[in-house]
This record gives structure tokens, sequence and C-alpha cells, in this order.
């Protein structure tokens, strides 16, 4: 009997059967026109493609049955259900049925048909519900809701038993009275969103109704008084009814048991009194109303649990309000409250947990709203919110939302003491509080806030001591003496007892012999055994099969054995005091199989117990028998090959390769998979394909794929390989018209590749399983030869599935089973995506991805369960998968149905169907599944939750929960350079005698105030593969797309303060004439310089170069000093900055490129700046902009001569040169741009002109693109820190940068924090992990928290920014701020 007549309910909601319904006419029209006119060319038996619902009048007990959303259209309702005669439940919702007259006869056809659900179809007329249907004596529950019926289904008033009729989103604008004349069983009504103007008066016959929906119908005129009579009613929903407080009922306080009223969407001004009087009312929804007074609410509704009030007209809320005690949801958002329009009393309302009052003119919340401990959302959106209390801390702890969007005025106040105190583990047990910081900064331990030390309360020991005075002493102590002395006798006798009935027993068990020491089990041995065993003198033998001794009854057999089995044989005899001996052996054939040799033993023993004998069982082996047992036959004893017994063991078969073709698709982010049949036509060149031959994967990638699906096609390939495949399976790609003949073999099913070899696993059969495995190596050739030559298919389409073709949703089924009957319903997913915790594993599931089905059993499943499951999906092959051939159908039309027929039948590919059908299902075990079936759930990670930063030993010790080893250890933290003062800038003199001192080192020291090339200093730029020596007037002068080598040679006073030390100690003279020199080679390299220049230098120039300098002509045998450093643009180190006199240039561009016309040509921009002393001064080309100006600094911008000409109309051939001087700019960068701008431009025609601010020409400000507003102060010199917060240590760190900081010193991995001496920012790009993004925010917070301290007079505010989107305040901070310069990706 097939499985599926156990279904008691299916759910087949989501499966299309439109498709099947075409094809079946096109198939009925086909035959009707070919009837016996082409016997001779037989057409390909092709099944439907597509599901079909011919497999449920098999379902002969079925009880409820969905089919939602399936592609039922105007009158087709599938002729299977009238074969369903226990049907109680049909669901028809989500279709396009304009009518149910396609089934004739309900009541004959369904006779146990309860409930019918028709929602969401396109029913009209109210002759398209057959009149029949409700004369079905079990109907109870009606749905046609969401249809366009403009009256009642006729008819409807036969189904008396009715208990549940909704009728709702119709267009209905009458009812019929009959309907309540005849149903007066109703429970339940929903008539809301119709057209009805009225009830009828028989209404109120319906006293059993509990649930009343009537919302928006136009009753306007309606009194409702029917509905007063309604004495059981619950629910009650008038919303949009029009009522007002003279058209609602008087009577309405008679409905006693009343607990939800809707009356939202009306025209009410105040609460009606009758509503007021509805005491175990639990849900009240007003909104939408026209209410201003709540004056008359005094606490009405003790059972008041929802109230809805939003959308009105209310100033303030009664202080009635918090005698409703039960009140869980309070909505009182867009009215008019303030203030003080909330009751301050609010907090009483303990169980609150719901209040929302966003869109009102709040300017704070009552403090004692922090009070109700219950609460879970708070939204406040969208006020006038100026500050809020200061619990509102302790509040938010317990909040699952808590919104105070658009609210610009609002202050958030700061957290009390005992809430800033460290963050928790959410921060990973970190104290980022500042007392905590600075004492770890002292080296003394933080104080533990939580720990309070509670003092003895000596009022409460007074009144302990008083109690048990007063209590006296329970008894006398010479009574508790007695009883002790009692106690310990009866435990020296007990144990005197003891000992003397050990005693006996060892003295009993010392007399017996040790074979009557052997326990024999209690077994029942009469079904192994017979009766007559061993009670007649002879021999008897049986022969092992299936783990169970057989009787040999023949005696010709007797001493005729097989090497392939056991036997145990049993000789009996007679004494002579005539009692019965018994000899038991056990004979082990030299091919026999292990379970036959143990259960020869074993069964030999249970022979013995059998009997009661008291003899040991002999063991012999072939080759090797006793002459007492050769003895037993006579000395004739034969050994034959064979053996008559069967193995008990399930024989294992050689695998058979069944070769699996799937389709590979999706995005970038999720793979998706969709099985394809085994042929040829299957290929498209848009996608990649996985043909899965178990020994073999074969990935074929289309010409036109993506490559990104190639990739993850190659991964999955890996995964099964690996995980699947014990990595044993060769991996072949197969590009398009390149593929192997092992591939198209496959494909047309000539061939199939040998299967991998299973591992052996227990050593002891070693012998037995080895020389199978060698034979089969021996005879693979033969077992499975090569491919044979192939010619590759002729295509006929390679391009026929659209690239927006997507799979159907998902579906999973459980496979659920009781006494006597299977449901399966569908799990609903949430999002239409599957995921694994969807999984029981005690449940057996069904999925069908749309392009392949599952049988998943969990690992505590029955195994009854996974049998009917593993059934059940085996015959509902015809439902699901729903598309099953994964895009191939779009080829199955009429008009190709002949041409791809005759193709599969030339390629000998006639059973392709039920070959890929066979295929379709895949059965999976929890901890077993297939990498396929783990790629249709969107949350199934393999990545293994592993922390590599701790030890085995670790794990095993603290164990492996993260948040309570974080509990009882403190991270390590470095927080100190946050806490450290800034560092003290060395003044203009200090910098310029340092500055002096450093260039007298220099072999020959420069003149001051003049930077030229010398023999101590020397400057080489490579131009086209050559280091070349720069020209003397662009000494100094560096370009940011090239890279440069700065030589600059020394006094080696180290060397001579050494000679003079050792020649101290040993008394010699020291020669005064060595000149001992050292050589420093920099090489400088601009922000937007290649490496590769780098490279060269470090691998060829290098090591020549040093050669050459370390070279002493004096002598010889002691070389000279030579050190190479690296120093990037603005990164350089303070003594490289010291050889050129505060005039080292930078230029945008090449300084091969010097003197191009370009260049020449374009206006050009100069910015000197000096950043923390006098020695890091640098003038740098920046964009010609006024946003770049500020009056504290000295700039210098060139105007070519062309366009002074066009802006002054008149010619000239000399470009301006105008040094801009900022009012606040000191003396010294004055007369420095001076010179600089005669070094940089005196070798071009040029008119210098000296422009002090306040005073430029208008051809400076037009050249700068007009006068805006530019920055007149540069605090941040003064307050300017940057810091660096990582992780790359290991733990929590900041860091400071120097003071002469730049662009580049923003690191794209970790968090910089910059203080511009008014704001803080906080700055990360996307490579930033989270873990520093959120320990740097407290961090911020704590260094704001000191600055706070340290500062008062300036606080700063707390700002984020981040990467290629920074605020002109934060780039200001940085001299020269231009693009970023990322390194170029050669991944491809």
């Amino acid at each position: 009997m097939a499985v599926v007549q156990y279904l008691r309910g299916l759910d087949l909601s989501g499966i299309n059967f439109e498709k099947h319904k075409d094809l079946l006419d096109k198939q009925r029209a086909a035959r009707r026109t070919n009837n016996n006119t082409d016997n001779d060319n037989p057409s390909l038996p092709i099944p439907s493609i597509w599901p079909s619902t011919e497999i449920l009048q098999d379902m002969c007990r079925l009880q409820w049955l969905k089919l939602r959303n399936v592609g039922l259209k105007e009158k087709f309702l599938p002729k299977e259900i009238t074969h369903l005669q226990q049907l109680e439940s049909l669901s028809l919702v989500r279709n396009e049925l304009t009518s149910l007259c396609s089934i004739k006869g309900w009541p004959n056809v369904l006779p146990s048909l309860r409930m019918i659900t028709c929602r969401k179809n396109e029913l009209t007329s109210r002759d398209a519900i057959p009149a029949d249907l409700f004369e079905c004596n079990n109907l109870q529950v009606v749905d046609f809701s969401c249809n366009q019926l403009t009256q009642l289904p006729n008819g409807i008033e036969k189904a008396k038993g009715l208990l549940a009729l909704n009728l709702s989103n119709n267009q209905i604008a009458l009812i019929s009275p009959d309907l309540f004349v005849q149903c007066t069983e109703l429970m339940f009504l929903d008539l809301g969103n119709n057209k009805l103007e009225n009830l009828p008066a028989q209404l109120r016959r319906c006293c059993s109704l509990q649930q009343l929906i009537l919302c928006n119908n136009p009753l306007r005129h309606a009194q409702l008084r029917s509905v007063t009579a309604l004495k059981q009613l619950e629910v009650l929903n008038l919303s949009g009814t029009e009522r007002r407080l003279d058209n609602i009922p008087n009577e309405l306080d008679k409905l006693e048991r009343l607990i939800e009223l809707d009356l939202s969407c009306n025209l009410l001004t105040k609460i009606p009194e009758p509503v007021l009087s509805l005491k175990n009312l639990r849900k009240l929804n007003l909104a939408h109303n026209e209410l201003s007074d709540l004056s008359t609410l005094t606490g009405d509704w003790p059972k008041l649990e929802y109230l809805n009030l939003s959308y009105n007209q209310l100033i303030h809320l009664p202080t009635g309000l918090i005698r409703l005690s039960c009140l869980r949801k309070l909505y009182v958002n867009n009215n008019q409250l303030t203030f003080g329009g909330i009751p301050s009393g609010i907090g009483k309302l303990q169980d609150l947990e719901i209040f929302d009052a966003s869109h009102n003119e709040l300017e704070t919340i009552p403090e004692s709203l922090c009070r109700c401990g219950r609460l879970k959302r708070l939204i406040l959106n969208s006020n006038r919110l100026l500050t809020l209390p200061d619990a509102i801390h302790y509040l938010k702890e317990s909040l699952d939302v808590f919104e105070v969007d658009n609210n610009p005025q609002l202050k958030i106040p700061p957290k009390p003491p005992e809430l800033q105190k460290g963050a928790g583990l959410a921060f990973y047990n970190i104290d980022f509080s500042l007392d905590a910081q600075l004492r770890m900064m002292r080296g003394k331990p933080a104080l533990n806030t939580e720990t309070t030390h509670h003092p003895k309360d000596p009022a409460a020991r007074l009144r302990r001591l008083r109690r048990r005075r007063g209590e006296g002493v329970g008894k006398d102590s010479k009574c508790v003496l007695e009883g002790m002395q009692r106690i310990a006798k009866e435990k020296e006798e007990l144990l005197e007892q003891k000992e003397h009935e050990v005693e006996e027993e060892t003295r009993k068990l010392a007399a017996r012999r040790w074979q009557d020491l052997l326990a024999r089990p209690r077994l029942d041995y009469t079904g192994i055994f017979d009766e007559d065993t061993g009670i007649h003198p002879g021999v008897q033998m049986w022969e092992l099969d299936q783990f169970y001794p057989k009787r040999v009854e023949d005696d010709v057999l007797q001493g005729h054995l097989l090497n392939g089995d056991c036997y145990v044989i049993l000789q009996t005899t007679i004494s002579n005091n005539q009692v019965f001996e018994w000899t038991i052996y056990y004979w082990i054939g030299s091919r026999s199989t292990k379970d036959k040799q143990t259960c020869a033993a074993i069964h030999a023993v249970n022979l013995r117990n059998f009997l009661g004998a008291e003899c040991r069982t002999k063991r012999e082996e072939e080759g090797d028998e006793s002459s007492e047992f050769v003895a037993l036959f006579d000395g004739n004893l034969i050994v034959l090959d064979g053996a008559r017994g069967e193995t008990g063991f399930i024989h294992v078969e050689d695998d058979v390769v069944v070769p699996r073709f799937y389709r590979l698709f999706g995005t970038e982010k999720r793979l998706k998979i969709v099985s394809m049949p085994l042929t040829h036509l299957s290929l498209d060149s848009k996608f990649s394909y996985l043909l899965d031959a178990q020994s073999h994967l074969y990935l074929w990638i289309g010409k036109n794929s993506r490559p990104i699906i190639q990739t993850k096609g190659r991964l999955l390939a890996e995964k099964i390989s690996v995980r699947e495949r014990r990595g044993e399976a060769s991996i072949h790609i197969e590009p398009e018209t390149r593929e192997s003949n092992a591939f198209w073999a496959i494909i047309t099913g000539v061939w199939v590749p040998a299967p991998l070899p299973k591992p052996t696993t227990n050593s002891d059969q070693k012998d037995h399983i080895i020389k199978p495995l060698d034979n089969h190596e021996e005879n693979k050739e033969i077992n499975y030869p090569p491919a044979p030559v192939v010619h590759p298919p002729k295509v006929i389409s390679r391009d026929f599935i659209p690239t927006d073709w997507q799979l159907p949703q998902p579906i999973l089924y459980d496979v659920q089973m009781g006494r006597g009957y299977l449901e399966l319903p569908q799990v609903e997913l949430e999002n239409g995506l599957l995921s694994k915790r969807l999984l029981d594993s005690k449940h057996v599931y069904i999925l069908d991805s749309g392009g392949q089905l599952f049988l998943w059993m969990g690992e505590k499943s029955s195994k009854f369960l996974r049998f009917a499951g593993y059934k059940l999906a085996l015959q509902l092959m015809g439902v699901m998968p729903r598309s099953r051939l994964g895009g191939l159908e779009l080829l199955f039309t009429e008009s190709n149905m002949p041409t791809l027929t005759q193709t599969l039948l030339n390629n000998d590919h006639v059973d392709w169907w039920n070959d890929f059908t066979d295929s379709l299902l895949q059965p999976c075990t929890q901890g077993a599944e297939t990498q396929i079936f783990k790629c249709q759930f969107c949350d199934w990670d393999e990545a293994l939750a592993v922390d590599f930063t701790r030890t085995a030993d670790s794990v095993a010790r603290r164990g492996v929960d993260i948040n309570k080893i974080l509990e009882k250890d403190k991270p390590a933290t470095d927080l100190r350079a946050l806490l450290a003062p800034r560092e003290t800038p060395l003044t203009n003199e200090e910098a310029l005698q340092m500055m002096a001192e450093w260039n007298d080192e220099l072999i020959e020291p420069p003149e001051e105030n003049i930077v030229e090339s010398s023999s101590a200093l020397q400057q080489f730029i490579m131009v086209d593969g050559k280091w070349i020596l720069v020209e003397n007037r662009w000494f100094g002068q560096f370009f940011n797309q090239d890279s440069y080598i700065l030589i600059a040679r020394y006094w080696d006073y180290d060397d001579e303060n050494k000679e003079l030390s050792e020649s101290d100690n040993q008394g010699d003279d020291i020669d005064e004439d060595s000149n001992l020199t050292k050589t420093v080679v920099y090489f400088w390299q601009g922000r937007e310089a290649s490496d590769l220049s780098w490279l060269q230098f470090e691998f060829s120039v290098r090591k020549d170069m040093q050669a050459r300098l370390s070279q002493n002509p004096e002598n010889v045998s002691r070389p000279l000093k030579v050190v190479f450093k690296r120093v990037k643009q603005q990164q350089e180190d303070t003594m490289f900055l010291a050889h050129f006199q505060r005039q080292f240039i930078i230029h945008s561009g090449h300084y091969r490129d010097r003197a191009e016309p370009s260049r020449l040509e374009r206006i050009q921009m100069y910015y000197i700046r000096a950043n923390g002393n006098l020695i890091s001064t640098r003038c740098i080309e920046v964009k010609p902009s006024v946003v770049n100006l500020n009056s504290c600094f000295t700039y210098i911008i060139k105007v070519p001569a062309h366009i002074v000409s066009v802006l002054e109309k008149k010619q000239t051939d000399k470009c301006h040169v105008y040094v801009w001087t900022g009012s606040k700019s000191s003396s010294e960068d004055k007369e420095l741009a001076g010179r600089l701008s005669e070094k940089m431009f005196s070798w071009i025609p040029a008119d210098f002109h000296i422009v002090p601010e306040g005073s430029e020409p208008p051809l400076f400000w037009q050249v700068l693109g007009g006068q805006k507003k530019y920055d007149t102060s540069a605090d941040f010199l003064t307050y300017g820190r940057l810091f660096r917060l990582s992780n790359e240590q290991g733990y929590f760190c900041a860091s400071e940068k120097c003071a002469d900081f730049c662009q580049d010193d923003l690191a794209p991995d970790d968090v910089m924090l910059l203080d511009t001496g008014s704001q803080i920012y906080l700055w990360w790009s996307k490579r930033t992990s989270d873990v520093e993004q959120k320990l740097s925010l407290q961090a911020a917070k704590l260094y704001q928290s000191h600055l706070r301290q340290m500062q008062p007079d300036r606080p700063r505010q707390l700002k984020l920014t981040v990467k290629n989107a920074e605020p002109h305040l934060f780039r200001q901070c940085f001299h020269g701020w231009g693009p970023y310069h990322e390194p170029k990706d050669w991944s491809g």
C-alpha cells in the first residue's frame, strides 16, 4: 500500500499547477490531431515536466488540504479533489478562481467538509459559488473574504451549523435577514470593508456570537441596537463606521463579556458614557478621532491592557489614567501633549511595556516614567525635547527600543558616576572611566565600586540575642548526652554484625569449587536448541547460518565440513554412574567470515549453559584438529571448499555511479544551484555547470558565464572533494568548445567512471579487505574501461535561459506522524529564506529547493519516521520539485518538441527522464549533509568558531565561554598617551640653534640662509632609469611624483671619541691629522611616487653605492661608515629638514616636466607652514583656492602671463608672482616667503608683488575663484594632537604622533583621534575592525572627560568622520591635504 494513503494532511501551497494543466490540454489536442497517422515514428515518452495533482487521487484518508497560491484560474479545480471523501478542510487562498462550479454535488463528493477557505480570489457574482456547497452537513467555517462579491452567495442560509463566516473585503451592500434566521450558531462574523449601510434586526438571534467585525462600512444611520442583544460578544470592531456620540447605542454597557472594542477612525469628541461602564474591557482603540477631553476617564477599566489614543487633539492626559493598573501598552502619538499634559504619577503603571508619545510637543518627560521597570519600548520622536531626566540612563539598560529622533535641541544628560564605571562585557570588560585610567597610569589598582562594605547592625544583633534568650534551651544537656551514647552503642553493634556476616560468607566460598563460582546468565535457549539436544548418546552438529546455529540433520553430511563455514559439535556419552557426559567442540573453517567464527564460540558456550554441563568448550581449527575431534568421525574427516551458511551481515554491493548535473548561478553573496537533466541540451553559455560523477568532478564554464560564479563553482567542487570524497575526487575544468572526451561520454550516457574505493577501517579485517581491493585495481580496466571516443553532439541551443531566471521560493515540509496517520505541513520561512535554525534533530524534513528534492533526517528522529519520509518523498515526485528541469523546460514548446524528441532518440538517451527523476531525491542525515544541501541555506556557515589565540590547555582549564573569562580577567589596555600632556614645542631660538649645530656637523657647513649643492650635500634624481645630479637652482626642491637621493657627509665624531677613549687607556698619542667622515644616504619618496624606484635602489644601486662611499683613501683597511635612511614626504626627520634651513619646497608633478609649457601655463599656489617648530617648515604646492588661505600663514601664487593678459586686458610677457602675507603671520615667515618666491621663479620672466592681507588686487581674487570667506585663526597649531588607536600589539593601545603629522599618518586599518582644539574627531575607514570602532568611541569619551578637567575653558565636541568624507575643520590641520593615493592592486 502506498504511503500517501496514510496522509491526513498535506500543504501544497506555492506549487504552480497551471502549466501542467496547459500541457495536458495541448497533449489532448495533439492526440486528437495525430490519431493513428504516424505510428512508424514513435514519440519520446516524456512525462509531465510540471507539477501535477494526479497524486491526490491516491490520498483517500486526507482530511485537510492547502492549495494556496497554486495557480488555479477561472473555473479550474483539480478533479482529484472529488476522490477525497474524508476531506474536512480545503484552502484555496491566493488564486485566480472565478467560479467553484466545476465540482458538481459538493455534499456527495465531499461529505465530511467542515471548512472551506477561498480568500483572495476573483469571485464576483453570487452564482460563482454553488448553492449545494452550503448543503454539506458538517460545514462550520466559510471564508470568502478579499473577493469581489456584491451579494451573499446563493444558499448560504442552508448552512445551519455554521460557526464562522468571513465575507470581509468585498462589495456587499445588503445582508439578507434569512442568514441570521437560519445560522443562529455563529460564533465569528466578519463583514468589514464592505458597503453595508444597515444590519438586519435578526442579528440578535445569533446569541452565541463572540466576535463581530463591522469595520469600514458606511453605517452612519445604523443604531446597532441588535448588537447590544449579543450577550456573549467578546470582540467588537466598529472602526471607520462613522460613529458619533449620538449613534452609539446606550445599551452598549450591557455587553458585560466584551473584552476588545475598536472605535478608531470615527468622529468621537469624547469617550461615550456606555464605553466607560465596560468593566471587563482589556483592549480599547480610540485612534483617529477628534478627542480633546478625557476628563471622564477615572479608572473605570480595571482590566484594561491596551489603550490607543493616537491621532487625536489631546492636550493633556487625565490623572485617572494612572489608576489603570493593568495597562501594558499606551499609544498617545500625534497629539498636542506638552510636559504638563502627562500625569506626574505615570510611574505607578508598573506593567507598562510600550509608551509611544511621538509627534507631540513634549519638552521633557516626567521622571516617574523612568520608574516603569517593565518598559520595553519608549518612542519620543518628533517632539520639542530639550533634555531628559537623569534616570533615563537606568531605564535604557532594559529598553529594547528607544527613539528620540527629530529633536534637534535635545541634549542627553551625562551618565551618573555609577554607570560611567567601565563599559561591561559589551566593551570587553575594559574600564574606560577617567578615575580608573588615571590610577592605572600612576601604577595603582582601580577602585572596585561594586564591592561595598556593609557595616554590622548592632540593633539587629541585640534583637537576635534577646530572642534567643527568651526562647531558652530546647533540651536538657543530660538528655543530649544519653542520646549520643545510645547512638554510638547501636553503631558499634551494627559494625560487629556486619563483620560476622563477611567472615561467614568467606568461609562458605572457600569450601566451594571454582566452577561453582561461575555465574550462568539467565537466558532462554529454547529458541536456539531443540529439547532432544544432548539426551541421546552420539554426535550432534550445528552449522552457523546468519548468526544462529542450524542443525545438520543429515547423517551423511557429518564428517564432511566446508572451509567457508563454522560448526558446533556435541558429543554425548553415558558414564558408569548412568550420568550424561558432554564434550563440546566448535570448528573454524579457514575461509569463514568473522561473524561465523565469533558466533560459533558464543553458541558453544550457550550450548553448555543450556545443558548445564560443567565442561569447557574446545576450539578446533582447520588443519590443526586434535585426535579426539577426528575420532568423532571415525577418522574420516573431509574438508571441502565452499559454504552452506550465509553471513548475517548485510552484503555491501559496489557503488553505482549516478552522475548528477547542476547549473550554477546567483549573485556575489550567494551561490544558487539547480539540478539539470544529464543531456547536452541543458548547456547554456551564460552559466557554469558542475557534473558530479563521484570520483570525477567536471566544471563546465560557459564562454559568457560570470567569473565570480566560476570561482564559486571551483570552490564548491573543492569542498565536495575534500569533505565528501576524502579528497580523492579529481576536479576537471571544462571550458566551452574545449571539453574533454570523458565529459561528453558522461553527458551522452555512454560511459561512467569507476567509483571511489571504500576505505579500510578495521585492522583485523585487513587481509580480507585489501585482497578484493587489489583484485579491483587489477581488473579496473576490465570492469571500468576508459571512456570511448565520443563526438561532441550538435548543440541545438546555447542561449535559451534568461539571465533573470529565478528558482521558486524554497518550501520546507515537516513530516509529522501520529497513530496511523501522516501529515505534511509547511514550515514558515522568514523572508522566504532557509535557515539552519529551522531544522529540529527530532524531526524529518522534505526540502523542495525549487530545482532539487532533499530528505533531511535528524539524528534523534525515529527509524520509522525516516522510512515514512523517504517513501513519501518518492511518491510525491509528481508534485515536487517544482522547477525540476532548472530552466530546460523553456525549450519544451509546441514548436520544437519534435526536434528535441528526434535528437534525444538519436543519442540513445531515451531513458534520460527516468535517470534524471531517480537522481532528484537526495537523502542526507544530520551531521553528514552534502555541500549541495548546505548551499540551499543562507546561514549554513562551515567555518568553525575557533579561537586560535588560545591553546587546548587554556580551553580545558578556563572553558570556552569568553564572557565568563572576561568577567574574571581585565584585558590589558594602554591609554596613557591620551592622559599625558602635549609635548612642549621648541622655541624659535632653540630651533635655530639646533639647526645650526646639525649643519656644523657637515664636512662643509653651508652659509646662513643659503641652500645649494656642495661636497657635503648632493641631490640626485632618477631620469630614464639613471640617477643624475639635480641642477643647482633646483637644489632643495622636490617633486611629489619622483624619488630622490640626498647624500650628506658628516664628520664622524663617534669614531674619534672612541679612539680617544682607547688611546687614553693605552697611553698612545692621537693622530691629529686623521679626518674621519661618515655618509648618510637619504632616499626621499614623494606621496605620488611609485615604490618601483625604491625597489630598484634597494636591490641594484645600494650595494654599489655602499662600496664606493665606504672607501677610505687615507686608510684602506678602515672603511668609512655609510648609513641608508628611507624617508617619505612630510615624514622626514628633523636633521634632514635642518639642512635646507626652512627652504624645503615640494612641487606637484615630475622633475622632468619642470620646464614644460603645460606646467608653466597653469596657476600655482604654494602653502608655507611650520608644524611644531621652525625646523619643520615646508613650502608645498596646493590646489589654487581661497579655501586654503589662512590669516596665520603666508602663500605664494604664480599667475601665468597669458592669464594676466586676458584678465587685465593688456598684453604682457611676464607672469605675476604674489606673495600673500596673512595679517597674523610672523615677520620671519614674510621674509622667508619673499626668498622662496625668488628662488622658485627667478629663472622665468616674472613680476613679484608683496600682497598683505586686506590689500589684494582684483586679479588676485579672480585667479582663486572669487573672494570668499577663509580661515582667520590657526589654534590647531597650538592644541592639535593626533592619536592612533589600535589592537595591533594584541591589546587596545593609544599612541600619539609627533606634532609634525601629515595626511599619510592616517592608518586605514586603525582608528585615528584628532584634537583640533575645538573638536575631537574619530576617523576610520572601511578596513577598520568593529572592535576598534567600539573601543575607540569609549577612548574618545575618556579623552574628552580628561580635557574637561584640564582645559575647562576650551570644551570639545566629539564628532565622527570617515575616510574620503572629512570636513574642512579636519583637513585644515594637515599641511598640503590632497587625494588619497592607494597602492595599486595587482591581484586582478
